[in-house]
């Protein structure tokens, strides 16, 4: 009893309704993760930043005149490199050559006079002399001439030197030329040697005598620049502005920004956008989980795939969009993508609900994705029609595939919600078309072609979702339910060959519990499933209940109570085992444990006590769990009522009403809807439902009078020879009396083959 009480517990701790740290806890990680996807980070784009090289060519969306600051200076700098530098006549320049010559002059002589020194020593010092570039011939001239001859070389030195620097002005183009009219000045009477000396010293004195003039060079400069008028650029629609494998440079770059392109950088305004969406998406599905509380959203597996039908679509798009937008030739590739299939799936797998919300929130996360996209922003030629149109055409397509596929029960169903999401998409494409003044009529045709393919494609990708997905989480979809409630399935089969009785009894309790689930909002499709294969275990021994006893002897007179409650208990380990061995969903094998909860198997137990009043009743109880759902619970007041009204000898619509009302009472007594979300109001109105169906099942019939002779002579037979035998046939097919166990007046409540 501890451990059967502790699974319990565990159990309805795990089916209570999500609470407020839960749905927070889904927002934040619906955020985080719809923020890894958002990240403007764009796969397949390219960086359109000044200096980088691009792959593809970047054309003008559109066509743009705009002052362009950066041709402006280029036009500005190009005429001010083109004003000359100014050069004034520098006097002091010739001052300085002159004290230069002075300086070199007074070496040499110093060196003349130096006596302590070898001839070709000095000749080495004279040419080591700074500033100048003498040769050995020059040097030795220098070293051997008389005083005489050397202070006349001094003067005619200082002269040429003087007059050079002193006459015209010097450029330093005209530089050579100055240099050779010096060499030429000298005086005729110098030997050749003495002129060589004095023309190597008086080279590199020899300099420009004209400097730049910064400040009237920047004023012509600056007048040149303020000449250039702005310059105005004009790009066409198309026109390319950098060519595949070029380089961004800052004219193509102002562009670029003044087209409005998005260049794909992470900026932190991109990154903060991105985040404020991807916080308003896990708030709304935080929000819908906390406000709505889903049954379906209970347990962490459907948390998860909750997040991933809106996941998944999503980076679907961030990956395509770069692709496919901007859409320049009009060719609406944006809407092949079958991004309706997530909300179909969260429809069909979860509910229909949690698919709007998937719906809702997914329209708006590509609504941002269709602008933030490189490329696709508000340069793009009807930019905002564009953003509207993948807004609108997600959300309509979404919510028409999902409410189609909601009450699919074949596979082609789901052909049909392709159907309508194609429809739906395209019916919105068109509708912002017409906002469109420079519209084509080949573009509606591009339009119906995407829209097919996107709705083809999301009918073949929720299809493989519900094979792929429904089990791994522990759903089952409509279609695989229509399946099972197909009466040629293998397991109906056998207990229709097999066991007849409970075969009857199930489909009584199916249709009992079916439009009781309808009335009270329960999946009345499962309920019929689970109803049909409640009882499969009884395979195992069809013999042993009664409903299957036809005119054979009781097998239990044979058994003690303890013996006969065991086989009877056995039923339910037995279907388990079945169901799983047939691969039946756990949604249909949980009705086979949860339909008798942990009740006794009161019949036995009481023979038992008969005999033993302090026997053990846990030997008699089943080990449950209790049911755990509406669905179940159904199922369990189902075949009681069905199997006790059956097993009952007054059928009257008082009798009827009575027995189910008090197999419902003893129930909630009982505890065994503890563990479910059924209310007392679901059980009044399941109540009156069971009541309306078996009084029409049981319902009394009229008694037909006896042919009359005319009509036996008309069908050729003797009155005389019918009457006997039509005794006989009434005495023959009488209903057998029921075996003595299958009721009980104990506390007014009928025991039918439930507990035997």
């Amino acid at each position: 009893m501890v451990t059967r009480s502790t699974q319990s517990t565990i159990r309805a701790a795990a089916q209570q309704a999500p609470n407020g740290s839960i749905a927070f806890a889904l927002a934040a990680v619906t955020a985080l993760a719809l923020f890894a996807v958002l990240f403007p980070w764009f796969p397949g784009s390219q960086r359109l930043e000044e200096g980088a090289t691009v792959d593809r060519e970047v054309t003008a969306p559109r066509e743009i005149t705009y002052e362009s600051d950066v041709m402006t200076e280029r036009q500005r700098d190009a005429a001010a490199e083109a004003v000359p530098d100014v050069e004034i006549l520098d006097d002091e320049i010739r001052n300085r050559q002159l004290a230069e010559l002075d300086r070199v002059l007074a070496a040499i002589d110093f060196q003349r006079r130096d006596q302590t020194r070898s001839a070709s020593a000095r000749e080495t010092a004279i040419q080591q002399i700074a500033g100048t570039d003498l040769s050995q011939r020059s040097a030795a001239t220098l070293i051997s001439v008389s005083d005489v001859r050397w202070s006349t070389m001094q003067s005619e030195a200082r002269r040429v030197l003087s007059g050079t620097l002193a006459g015209t002005a010097i450029a330093p183009d005209e530089v050579e030329e100055a240099r050779s009219q010096a060499a030429a000045s000298l005086s005729p009477l110098l030997s050749s040697d003495e002129t060589l000396a004095l023309t190597e010293v008086l080279d590199p004195l020899v300099v420009p005598t004209l400097t730049v003039s910064d400040e009237r060079t920047e004023a012509l400069r600056r007048d040149a620049r303020a000449r250039v008028p702005t310059q105005v650029v004009t790009y066409r629609e198309g026109q390319v502005i950098v060519p595949a494998g070029g380089t961004i440079d800052d004219a193509a770059f102002e562009a670029i920004t003044m087209l409005d392109i998005r260049t794909g950088s992470v900026t932190l305004s991109a990154v903060l956008a991105a985040a404020i969406a991807s916080i308003l998406g896990g708030a709304a599905f935080g929000a819908h989980l906390w406000v709505a509380k889903p049954r379906a959203l209970r347990g962490v597996r459907r948390l998860v795939l909750f997040g991933l039908t809106l996941l998944v679509p999503v980076t679907v798009a961030k990956f395509a969009y770069p692709l496919v937008l901007p859409d320049t030739d009009s060719l609406y590739l944006a809407l092949a993508l079958p991004l309706a299939a997530g909300a179909v799936v969260a429809a069909v797998l979860l509910d229909v609900s949690t698919g709007v919300i998937v719906a809702v929130v997914m329209a708006g996360v590509v609504g941002f994705l269709s602008v933030a996209v490189p490329q696709a922003g508000g340069g793009a030629p009807g930019a905002e029609l564009g953003a509207l149109r993948l807004t609108l055409a997600t959300v309509a397509s979404s919510l028409a595939g999902l409410y189609v596929a909601a009450r699919a029960e074949r596979l082609q169903g789901y052909l049909g919600a392709g159907l309508a999401a194609a429809i739906a998409s395209a019916l919105v494409a068109v509708m912002v078309l017409m906002l469109d003044t420079e519209r084509a009529v080949t573009q509606f045709a591009w339009i119906a072609g995407a829209s097919a393919v996107g709705g083809l494609m999301t009918a073949i990708l929720a299809v493989g979702a519900f094979i792929l997905l429904s089990r791994p989480f522990g759903i089952i979809t409509r279609v695989e339910l229509m399946e099972l409630v197909q009466l040629n399935h293998p397991l109906l089969r056998r207990l229709q060959d097999e066991a007849p009785g409970t075969f009857q009894h199930s489909m009584l309790v199916g249709s009992l519990a079916d439009r009781a689930a309808d009335r009270i909002g329960a999946d009345s499709l499962l309920v019929r499933v689970g109803a049909y294969y409640h009882d499969i275990g009884k395979l195992h021994s069809p013999g042993f209940f009664v409903e299957n006893f036809g005119d054979g002897p009781n097998p239990h007179d044979n058994l003690d109570p303890l013996q006969s409650s065991r086989v009877i208990m056995r039923h339910v380990s037995a279907g388990v085992d079945l169901a799983r061995k047939h691969n039946l969903p756990e949604a249909v094998v949980a009705f086979i444990p949860q339909h008798h909860g942990n009740r006794l198997v009161a019949y036995f137990y009481r023979e038992a006590a008969k005999v033993k009043p302090d026997v053990d009743p846990t030997l008699f109880q089943y080990a449950g769990p209790k049911p755990q759902s509406r669905e179940t619970a159904l199922v369990m007041l189902a075949d009681s009522c069905e199997a006790s009204v059956r097993a009952a000898t007054d059928r009257t619509a008082e009798r009827i009403r009575s027995i189910v009302e008090g197999i419902i009472a003893e129930r909630v007594e009982e505890g065994q809807f503890d563990e479910c979300d059924i209310s007392l109001r679901d059980l009044r109105v399941v109540s009156d439902s069971f009541v309306q169906a078996l009084s029409a099942v049981y319902h009394p019939r009229v008694e037909y009078p006896q042919p009359t002779r005319r009509e036996l002579e008309a069908r050729g037979r003797s009155p005389a020879v019918e009457e006997p035998a039509r005794r006989r046939e009434i005495t023959t097919t009488a209903t057998p009396a029921l075996p003595e166990h299958t009721e009980d007046s104990v506390d007014g409540s009928v025991l039918s083959e439930d507990d035997s």
